[in-house]
């Protein structure tokens, strides 16, 4: 039996303002949401449409760039993608409101304790039918949108309540692998800055979100077993590798092989968690959603940033998965030598290749870095 009590004292305490601002990690997961921005926008190849000097328009297009790739951060404990729902919504509205960083910073905080503690709430029933990305995602956008518009905190209630009545996002955007996904992104971003402006105006809201036959628990198969807070930075990861997030902890323990064993390989086997095995079936998304092929690209080039050629050992790579975290990823190798095992649970961020991914997108600085979100193209230099 659910317990509308637990919901209702997690918006309360949600709505506190008493959070911790972690800056320098905040500083550099802000750098990595515009560098993914910017290589979006390169990747589109389009110039941005005119409506893209609004606070909402802003926002949804930077959403979209920094989706684009699939290399936006990620939250493992609660397997979200947070930053490129909050930061454009900090950003934009900071922009508009000629906020500092340090300001831009304490609505992005808040907004990733909002949206980690509402996804761990949901829980993975509600994550096997609903992109729990955009659905947790619009409440993260609410708070990171009240933060920074200065909500009092009656008004942020309403204005989560409001969110509440019109979250969505079908999981099926991301099982397809073709990128739909961001577009449930961008939806969560302008629903959360229309929640948080309806509230700031007054806008009527539903009072009860949780309980009965349309209420948030039994729509959106919503567990509700922890209503635990959480800050929501501790569990971020930026991601720096050429493929995708699941195989990232493989392909740190494939490169950990590499660096011992220079013997002649005679197969690859990855193993990953079970309970990804259906979107990692190599069936659809190309080489990116391959993990044979990132981990047989990784051993040819050695570096976990250029996985574009995989020709030299696909052909004796092959992919397992069994029960482990996801997140986390394993690989056994054969050579002349005997067999070799390597484990890796969260794979690491290391600066080398984060300088690849930033140097590519020409960040020097947070504060630069602030200025190029002010306008498209955000590649030109200020």
């Amino acid at each position: 039996m659910h317990d509308p009590k637990l919901g209702k004292l997690m918006i309360e305490a949600l709505t506190q303002n008493n959070l911790e601002i972690k800056e320098n990690r905040l500083e550099i997961l802000f750098q990595d949401f515009v560098a993914s921005a910017v290589l979006g926008e390169k990747h589109y190849g389009v110039s941005a449409p005119a409506l893209s000097s609004g606070i909402t328009e802003r926002a949804v297009t930077l959403g979209l760039y920094t989706s684009a790739l699939d290399m936006d951060d990620v939250n493992w404990k609660v397997l979200t993608h947070p930053g490129s729902i909050i930061w454009p919504i900090a950003t934009s509205i900071g922009i508009e409101r000629g906020l500092s960083l340090k300001q831009v910073y304490e609505a992005a905080a808040y907004g990733y304790r909002t949206g980690a503690t509402i996804a761990n709430f949901f829980g993975p029933l509600h994550r096997s039918k609903w992109h729990v990305t955009a659905t947790s995602g619009a409440f993260a956008a609410t708070t990171t949108a009240a933060i920074a518009l200065g909500l009092s905190r009656e008004q942020h209630v309403k204005a989560l309540h409001i969110c509440a009545m019109n979250i969505g996002g079908s999981s099926q955007a991301v099982l397809e692998r073709k990128g739909a996904a961001q577009t449930n992104r961008a939806s969560a971003i302008s629903l959360g800055i229309t929640s948080a402006h309806a509230a700031l105006v007054g806008a009527p809201h539903a009072e009860e979100i949780w309980s009965g036959p349309r209420g948030l628990f039994e729509l959106f198969l919503v567990e509700g077993s922890t209503s635990e807070i959480l800050n929501g930075i501790d569990g971020v990861a930026i991601r720096l590798m050429d493929a995708n997030g699941f195989v990232h902890a493989a392909l740190a323990a494939a490169l950990k092989l590499r660096e011992v064993h220079k013997e002649k390989i005679e197969f690859i086997t990855v193993v990953l968690s079970t309970s990804v095995a259906s979107i990692l079936d190599a069936s659809q998304g190309g080489p990116w959603w391959n993990p044979a092929y990132a981990v047989a690209a990784l051993w040819e080039s050695g570096d976990p940033t250029n996985l574009q050629s995989a020709s030299e050992f696909l052909a004796v790579t092959h992919v397992e998965f069994e029960e482990m975290p996801i997140g986390a990823g394993k690989v056994r190798i054969k050579t002349a030598g005997g067999e070799h095992e390597e484990y890796v649970k969260l794979a690491p961020e290391e600066k080398t290749w984060r300088d690849v991914k930033w140097g590519n997108a020409g960040i020097s600085s947070a504060e630069d870095s602030y200025r190029r979100c002010s306008s498209f193209p955000l590649a030109a230099l200020r």
